[in-house]
Protein backbone atom coordinates (compact mmCIF):
# COMPACT_ATOMS: atom_id res chain seq x y z
CA UNK A 1 0.00 0.00 0.00
CA UNK A 2 1.74 3.25 -1.06
CA UNK A 3 1.17 6.38 0.77
CA UNK A 4 0.45 8.38 -2.48
CA UNK A 5 -1.88 11.42 -1.53
CA UNK A 6 -5.98 10.70 -1.68
CA UNK A 7 -8.12 12.96 -3.45
CA UNK A 8 -11.66 13.60 -1.66
CA UNK A 9 -14.11 14.96 -3.06
CA UNK A 10 -17.20 17.38 -2.35
CA UNK A 11 -20.16 15.72 -1.09
CA UNK A 12 -23.83 17.38 -0.96
CA UNK A 13 -26.65 15.31 0.43
CA UNK A 14 -30.38 16.79 0.13
CA UNK A 15 -32.38 16.11 2.73
CA UNK A 16 -35.79 17.25 3.48
CA UNK A 17 -34.56 20.67 2.43
CA UNK A 18 -31.44 20.47 4.41
CA UNK A 19 -28.69 20.37 2.11
CA UNK A 20 -25.65 18.74 4.15
CA UNK A 21 -21.67 19.07 3.11
CA UNK A 22 -18.51 16.51 3.54
CA UNK A 23 -16.46 15.09 1.72
CA UNK A 24 -15.23 10.92 -0.08
CA UNK A 25 -12.98 9.26 -1.24
CA UNK A 26 -13.26 6.49 -3.42
CA UNK A 27 -11.20 4.02 -4.32
CA UNK A 28 -9.29 3.36 -7.56
CA UNK A 29 -10.53 -0.04 -8.05
CA UNK A 30 -13.87 -2.31 -7.37
CA UNK A 31 -15.25 -1.01 -3.79
CA UNK A 32 -15.24 -3.44 -0.93
CA UNK A 33 -18.00 -1.41 0.80
CA UNK A 34 -19.19 2.46 2.07
CA UNK A 35 -17.85 3.24 5.20
CA UNK A 36 -19.28 6.85 6.41
CA UNK A 37 -18.05 8.69 8.96
CA UNK A 38 -19.55 11.27 11.70
CA UNK A 39 -17.82 13.67 13.17
CA UNK A 40 -17.69 14.66 16.67
CA UNK A 41 -18.83 17.86 18.18
CA UNK A 42 -16.80 20.55 17.47
CA UNK A 43 -15.22 19.28 14.78
CA UNK A 44 -16.45 18.59 11.11
CA UNK A 45 -15.54 16.04 8.44
CA UNK A 46 -12.47 17.42 8.30
CA UNK A 47 -11.50 14.93 10.98
CA UNK A 48 -11.57 12.74 8.90
CA UNK A 49 -9.27 13.66 6.32
CA UNK A 50 -5.78 15.02 7.86
CA UNK A 51 -3.35 13.05 6.08
CA UNK A 52 -2.29 9.87 4.46
CA UNK A 53 -2.84 8.08 7.85
CA UNK A 54 -6.59 9.37 8.07
CA UNK A 55 -10.02 7.24 7.68
CA UNK A 56 -11.01 8.68 4.20
CA UNK A 57 -7.00 8.16 2.74
CA UNK A 58 -6.70 4.77 4.39
CA UNK A 59 -10.10 3.67 3.55
CA UNK A 60 -9.91 4.49 -0.40
CA UNK A 61 -6.50 2.88 -0.75
CA UNK A 62 -7.69 -0.26 0.80
CA UNK A 63 -10.74 -0.03 -1.72
CA UNK A 64 -13.19 1.56 0.50
CA UNK A 65 -15.58 3.91 -0.47
CA UNK A 66 -15.23 6.35 3.00
CA UNK A 67 -18.05 9.35 2.88
CA UNK A 68 -17.30 11.87 5.73
CA UNK A 69 -20.68 13.79 6.32
CA UNK A 70 -20.79 17.08 8.07
CA UNK A 71 -23.41 16.69 10.59
CA UNK A 72 -26.12 19.52 10.51
CA UNK A 73 -24.94 22.35 12.08
CA UNK A 74 -21.38 22.10 10.76
CA UNK A 75 -18.97 22.82 7.98
CA UNK A 76 -20.99 22.81 4.76
CA UNK A 77 -24.19 21.72 6.77
CA UNK A 78 -23.99 24.85 9.62
CA UNK A 79 -26.49 27.04 8.03
CA UNK A 80 -28.95 24.36 9.67
CA UNK A 81 -32.32 25.51 11.45
CA UNK A 82 -31.86 25.02 15.36
CA UNK A 83 -34.55 22.60 15.06
CA UNK A 84 -32.69 20.24 13.42
CA UNK A 85 -29.52 19.95 15.45
CA UNK A 86 -31.09 17.82 18.92
CA UNK A 87 -30.02 13.99 18.75
CA UNK A 88 -33.46 13.31 17.23
CA UNK A 89 -33.19 15.75 14.32
CA UNK A 90 -29.96 14.76 13.52
CA UNK A 91 -30.58 10.97 13.61
CA UNK A 92 -33.81 11.98 11.35
CA UNK A 93 -31.67 13.73 8.85
CA UNK A 94 -28.69 11.67 8.74
CA UNK A 95 -30.84 8.42 8.78
CA UNK A 96 -32.15 9.64 5.61
CA UNK A 97 -28.80 10.52 4.73
CA UNK A 98 -27.35 7.35 4.66
CA UNK A 99 -29.79 6.07 2.60
CA UNK A 100 -29.08 8.30 -0.20
CA UNK A 101 -25.68 7.33 -0.05
CA UNK A 102 -26.27 4.07 -0.05
CA UNK A 103 -28.40 4.10 -3.01
CA UNK A 104 -25.49 6.03 -4.78
CA UNK A 105 -22.28 3.86 -4.01
CA UNK A 106 -21.96 0.01 -4.24
CA UNK A 107 -21.62 -2.41 -1.81
CA UNK A 108 -22.66 -2.98 2.24
CA UNK A 109 -22.77 -0.41 4.39
CA UNK A 110 -20.09 0.08 7.81
CA UNK A 111 -21.06 3.26 10.21
CA UNK A 112 -17.94 4.84 12.06
CA UNK A 113 -18.37 8.03 14.76
CA UNK A 114 -16.55 9.62 17.03
CA UNK A 115 -17.75 11.37 19.93
CA UNK A 116 -21.06 12.90 19.79
CA UNK A 117 -21.00 11.86 16.20
CA UNK A 118 -20.59 8.55 18.03
CA UNK A 119 -23.76 8.75 20.23
CA UNK A 120 -25.84 10.06 16.68
CA UNK A 121 -24.68 6.80 14.33
CA UNK A 122 -25.83 4.44 17.29
CA UNK A 123 -29.05 5.69 16.31
CA UNK A 124 -28.92 6.13 12.98
CA UNK A 125 -28.07 2.49 13.54
CA UNK A 126 -31.72 1.49 14.53
CA UNK A 127 -33.46 4.26 12.27
CA UNK A 128 -32.06 3.24 8.43
CA UNK A 129 -33.90 1.71 5.64
CA UNK A 130 -30.75 0.63 4.55
CA UNK A 131 -29.46 -2.43 6.23
CA UNK A 132 -26.43 -2.04 8.13
CA UNK A 133 -22.98 -4.47 8.20
CA UNK A 134 -21.83 -2.69 11.76
CA UNK A 135 -21.24 0.20 13.42
CA UNK A 136 -17.84 1.36 15.08
CA UNK A 137 -17.60 4.02 17.61
CA UNK A 138 -15.01 5.91 19.95
CA UNK A 139 -15.05 8.87 22.37
CA UNK A 140 -17.97 7.87 24.07
CA UNK A 141 -18.90 6.29 27.58
CA UNK A 142 -21.42 5.72 29.98
CA UNK A 143 -19.08 7.00 33.05
CA UNK A 144 -17.84 10.28 33.14
CA UNK A 145 -14.60 12.06 34.44
CA UNK A 146 -15.37 13.80 37.17
CA UNK A 147 -16.87 17.10 37.54
CA UNK A 148 -16.84 16.75 33.32
CA UNK A 149 -20.40 16.56 32.98
CA UNK A 150 -21.28 19.40 35.59
CA UNK A 151 -18.56 21.20 33.30
CA UNK A 152 -20.70 21.08 29.92
CA UNK A 153 -23.79 21.59 31.76
CA UNK A 154 -22.63 25.02 33.25
CA UNK A 155 -22.01 26.36 29.07
CA UNK A 156 -25.59 25.37 28.48
CA UNK A 157 -27.36 29.15 27.64
CA UNK A 158 -29.40 31.17 25.41
CA UNK A 159 -26.57 31.68 22.61
CA UNK A 160 -27.10 29.49 19.26
CA UNK A 161 -23.91 27.96 19.80
CA UNK A 162 -20.76 27.62 22.30
CA UNK A 163 -17.24 28.82 21.19
CA UNK A 164 -14.73 26.88 23.30
CA UNK A 165 -11.09 28.66 24.05
CA UNK A 166 -8.30 26.32 21.55
CA UNK A 167 -6.06 25.95 25.06
CA UNK A 168 -8.68 24.44 26.30
CA UNK A 169 -10.48 22.31 24.12
CA UNK A 170 -7.20 20.70 23.34
CA UNK A 171 -6.47 19.97 27.09
CA UNK A 172 -9.38 18.45 27.12
CA UNK A 173 -9.03 16.51 23.29
CA UNK A 174 -5.83 15.55 23.27
CA UNK A 175 -3.66 13.18 25.69
CA UNK A 176 -0.94 13.38 27.82
CA UNK A 177 2.48 15.27 25.51
CA UNK A 178 4.10 11.67 23.99
CA UNK A 179 1.31 10.41 22.46
CA UNK A 180 0.12 13.71 20.19
CA UNK A 181 1.68 13.71 17.07
CA UNK A 182 4.13 17.12 16.77
CA UNK A 183 1.00 18.84 14.91
CA UNK A 184 -1.64 17.97 17.06
CA UNK A 185 -2.39 20.52 19.13
CA UNK A 186 -2.32 23.10 15.60
CA UNK A 187 -4.39 20.73 14.00
CA UNK A 188 -7.23 20.90 16.70
CA UNK A 189 -7.22 24.24 16.78
CA UNK A 190 -7.95 24.76 13.02
CA UNK A 191 -10.36 21.83 13.10
CA UNK A 192 -12.06 23.46 16.13
CA UNK A 193 -15.64 25.05 15.42
CA UNK A 194 -18.04 26.11 17.66
CA UNK A 195 -20.58 23.51 19.35
CA UNK A 196 -24.11 23.68 18.53
CA UNK A 197 -26.11 24.82 22.12
CA UNK A 198 -28.92 22.05 21.19
CA UNK A 199 -26.74 18.90 20.78
CA UNK A 200 -24.71 20.40 23.65
CA UNK A 201 -27.95 19.62 25.94
CA UNK A 202 -28.20 16.67 24.40
CA UNK A 203 -24.66 15.16 25.43
CA UNK A 204 -25.26 16.75 29.04
CA UNK A 205 -27.81 13.74 29.08
CA UNK A 206 -26.14 10.97 26.96
CA UNK A 207 -25.43 8.63 30.24
CA UNK A 208 -29.63 8.44 30.87
CA UNK A 209 -30.28 8.22 26.92
CA UNK A 210 -27.66 5.67 26.32
CA UNK A 211 -29.80 2.43 27.70
CA UNK A 212 -32.61 2.85 25.39
CA UNK A 213 -29.87 3.77 22.31
CA UNK A 214 -27.90 0.75 22.76
CA UNK A 215 -30.83 -2.17 23.26
CA UNK A 216 -32.17 -0.29 19.91
CA UNK A 217 -28.64 -1.33 18.47
CA UNK A 218 -29.34 -4.61 16.17
CA UNK A 219 -25.95 -5.06 14.07
CA UNK A 220 -22.54 -5.98 15.04
CA UNK A 221 -20.97 -3.18 17.69
CA UNK A 222 -17.15 -1.95 18.18
CA UNK A 223 -17.00 0.40 21.01
CA UNK A 224 -13.31 2.08 21.71
CA UNK A 225 -12.29 4.25 24.93
CA UNK A 226 -9.33 5.92 24.89
CA UNK A 227 -6.49 5.17 27.62
CA UNK A 228 -6.48 9.03 28.28
CA UNK A 229 -9.72 10.07 27.64
CA UNK A 230 -10.73 13.45 29.60
CA UNK A 231 -14.35 13.41 29.09
CA UNK A 232 -15.22 9.19 29.40
CA UNK A 233 -14.10 6.72 32.48
CA UNK A 234 -12.27 3.47 30.48
CA UNK A 235 -11.46 1.21 32.89
CA UNK A 236 -12.83 -2.24 33.51
CA UNK A 237 -15.95 -1.16 35.05
CA UNK A 238 -16.34 1.64 32.06
CA UNK A 239 -16.08 -1.16 29.30
CA UNK A 240 -18.13 -3.29 31.21
CA UNK A 241 -21.34 -1.20 31.67
CA UNK A 242 -21.57 0.15 28.39
CA UNK A 243 -21.00 -3.44 26.92
CA UNK A 244 -23.96 -4.47 28.75
CA UNK A 245 -26.45 -1.96 27.53
CA UNK A 246 -26.34 -3.49 23.69
CA UNK A 247 -28.41 -6.47 24.73
CA UNK A 248 -29.65 -6.79 20.99
CA UNK A 249 -26.40 -6.35 19.07
CA UNK A 250 -25.08 -9.70 17.50
CA UNK A 251 -21.66 -9.50 18.46
CA UNK A 252 -20.72 -6.59 21.25
CA UNK A 253 -16.73 -5.45 21.00
CA UNK A 254 -15.32 -2.82 23.80
CA UNK A 255 -11.34 -2.37 23.86
CA UNK A 256 -9.83 0.41 25.05
CA UNK A 257 -7.07 1.81 22.85
CA UNK A 258 -3.54 2.56 24.16
CA UNK A 259 -1.29 5.66 23.91
CA UNK A 260 -4.91 8.25 22.58
CA UNK A 261 -6.60 10.69 24.28
CA UNK A 262 -10.62 11.60 23.42
CA UNK A 263 -9.79 12.63 20.02
CA UNK A 264 -7.95 9.46 18.87
CA UNK A 265 -7.30 10.35 15.13
CA UNK A 266 -5.30 13.77 16.38
CA UNK A 267 -2.63 11.41 18.05
CA UNK A 268 0.25 9.23 16.97
CA UNK A 269 -2.07 6.30 16.71
CA UNK A 270 -3.75 7.46 14.61
CA UNK A 271 -2.99 5.05 11.59
CA UNK A 272 -2.87 2.63 13.90
CA UNK A 273 -6.81 3.27 15.34
CA UNK A 274 -7.99 4.07 11.14
CA UNK A 275 -6.75 0.08 10.39
CA UNK A 276 -8.29 -0.79 13.05
CA UNK A 277 -11.58 0.82 12.30
CA UNK A 278 -11.44 -0.63 8.57
CA UNK A 279 -10.25 -3.88 9.73
CA UNK A 280 -13.61 -4.10 11.87
CA UNK A 281 -15.22 -2.88 8.96
CA UNK A 282 -14.01 -5.89 7.12
CA UNK A 283 -14.96 -8.07 9.48
CA UNK A 284 -18.24 -7.16 8.80
CA UNK A 285 -18.79 -6.96 5.16
CA UNK A 286 -17.03 -10.41 5.10
CA UNK A 287 -17.26 -12.42 8.02
CA UNK A 288 -16.14 -15.87 9.37
CA UNK A 289 -18.63 -18.23 8.74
Amino acid sequence: MSDTATQTAPLNIEVDGLVMGGRVAEPSGSPRGLVIALHGGTYDSGYYDQGPDSLLALGSRLDYTVAAIDRPGYGGSAVADPGRLSFAAQTASLAAAVDRLAAEYPGPVVLIGHSIGGMIALQVAAATATPLAGVEVSGLGELWQPGIREMWASLIGDGAAVTLPTEGHAQVMLGPTATQAPDSIARDADLLRPLPMPELTDVVGWSDLLPAVAAAVAIPVSLTLAEHDNIWQSGTEAQALLAGHFTAAPLVRVDRFAGAGHSIELHRGARAYALYQLAFAAACISPVE
